[in-house]
């Protein structure tokens, strides 16, 4: 299983981002490998508008089965990740990557 987090920074003991679209990067973990990569952020964080439908797109990229952010996705944004059939977890609170995985991963 995959899951795409968006964070703050990289790596386990970084926070989950209270936004979704303009979060600096994303942390993708894969339960089969249980390795975790970082994929940034930085071309959405200066846009106008779009970000959120961006951001969902590159959660469809990497093919995540679980969304996780600390706040909310946006109605956009959460109606591109719905059609990918990935469960979506809003409002996960401040809270590392790491705690998010074993939170709501198990």
């Amino acid at each position: 299983m995959k899951v795409l987090i968006a964070a703050k920074n990289e790596g386990w003991d970084a926070m989950v981002s209270d936004r979704f679209g303009r979060a600096p990067g994303f942390s993708v973990y894969d339960s089969d490998t249980q390795k975790l990569t970082w994929h940034s952020n930085a071309d959405n964080l200066q846009a106008e508008h779009g970000v959120g439908i961006q951001a969902a797109q590159i959660a469809a990229s990497h093919k995540a089965e679980v969304v996780i952010t600390g706040g909310n996705f946006g109605p956009k944004a959460s109606e591109v990740l719905q059609k990918t059939g990935a469960r979506l977890i809003d409002y996960a609170g401040n809270i590392t990557v790491k705690e998010s995985i074993e939170k709501y991963i198990g």
